[in-house]
């Protein structure tokens, strides 16, 4: 996901389009801007970075000089990631896209007039990146991301577990710290910006709950990238072992550390004590995925918001919730507006799921049959 919004970030800057002022006026993208952001999407961010570099330094066009053109090696190219990545990062940028369209439409004050013309442009935005994403035979199906198995979430719980023997960290706070984050992300469905942005004084043990905030631009945040929270602002349950492990933590391993106390983030760095980054917390994955062959090679804290979302369909299931109901406290959980799609996204995905399941369970049963005639 994080990828997917850099590629976007570097395609806005290389343009110098102010998405925050096309949003006000009821604009988006236009089709060729969308042309132009699915050429992007293929490249590696290595290539639009620097691509980006010289556009913001150079505010005239340049021209590239014959003898720089005549000695470039015949039949160098770009490099260009995968069909699957690029659509994957088209599909999570149509999400935010989509996402900061209902957040500047649900504010106050808002006319009847512009909420129209912010949905024809939206519309015509979104409709164009949806139908360049069906070039990856993946998006074309509906292939959606799917979470850990079960066998694979106990593997992540043991191995990140302090104690075990193979947990891939030898400090002491870094172990507790990141068997931390990890529970909260699998069992809240956090995304990794929502859990480092959380404060301790965001936490009521008294009531076991904690408040998931939107703090854009933080002053109180010394992070250069401070993380930010796409989502509402909501409060959830925090189960009694999970408030425990936090509580120890927060006592036993965080306040030992320098400038600890210097800011309120609950997930603090080892060496220096101060707020927890993003590409830290991305580097927790990967040495797990390195660590653990178990564990898909895809392993991101995304994922764990992924399996969350599995395993509240399978309660929901279980409870025997009606699916509009079952939409409405997904919504809620998850910080998605109600007239969001999200949610209807995983419901998709959980459908194809169980028609599989049936599907298997008839053939099954047909076979039998015709072993039993035979």
């Amino acid at each position: 996901m994080l990828r997917a919004i850099a590629v976007l970030e570097h395609f806005l800057a290389a343009r110098r389009i102010d998405i925050d002022s096309r949003l006000e006026c009821g604009d988006l993208l236009s089709v060729a801007e969308v042309e132009g952001l699915m050429r992007s999407s293929r490249q590696s961010l290595a290539e639009l970075g620097s691509e980006t570099t010289v556009s913001c330094t150079h505010r005239k066009k340049q021209v590239q000089p014959k003898e720089a053109v005549r000695s470039r090696p015949v039949g160098q190219h770009l490099k260009e990631v995968a069909p699957q990545v690029a659509s994957t990062r088209l599909l999570y940028i149509r999400s935010y896209l989509a996402w900061l369209v209902d957040d500047r439409r649900s504010r106050n004050g808002v006319s009847n007039a512009f909420v129209a013309r912010l949905q024809s442009a939206s519309e015509i935005t979104l409709k164009a990146l949806e139908s360049r994403m069906r070039y990856s035979p993946a998006a074309s199906i509906g292939v959606e991301r799917e979470g850990l198995s079960g066998r694979q979430v106990q593997e992540l719980l043991r191995v990140t577990d302090p104690s075990c023997v193979e947990n891939p960290w030898r400090d002491e706070h870094t172990r507790h710290r990141n068997a931390l984050l990890v529970r909260w992300l699998l069992n809240l469905g956090l995304r990794i910006g929502e859990a480092l942005g959380v404060r301790n004084s965001d936490i009521d043990s008294r009531l076991g709950e904690v408040t998931i905030h939107r703090r854009a631009d933080d002053p109180g945040d010394p992070r250069r990238n401070q993380p930010q929270s796409k989502t509402r602002a909501r409060v959830l349950q925090l189960q009694r072992n999970l408030l425990a492990q936090t509580n120890s933590y927060i006592l036993d391993h965080r306040s030992g550390l320098p400038k600890s106390r210097t800011h309120g983030f609950l997930f603090a760095a080892s060496r220096s004590g101060m707020p927890l980054t993003v590409a830290a917390a991305e580097k927790v994955f990967e040495v797990l995925r390195g660590a653990c062959p178990e564990l898909p090679k895809d392993l991101s804290p995304h994922s764990l918001r992924h399996t969350w979302n599995d395993e509240f369909s399978r309660q929901m299931d279980a409870a025997r919730v009606a699916p509009a109901e079952e939409q409405k406290y997904r919504s809620y959980l998850m910080g998605w507006s109600s007239t969001s799609d999200q949610a209807a996204v995983y419901t998709r995905r959980h459908i194809r799921r169980k028609a599989r399941e049936a599907s298997l369970a008839m053939q099954e049963s047909l076979l039998a049959e015709g072993d039993e005639d035979e």
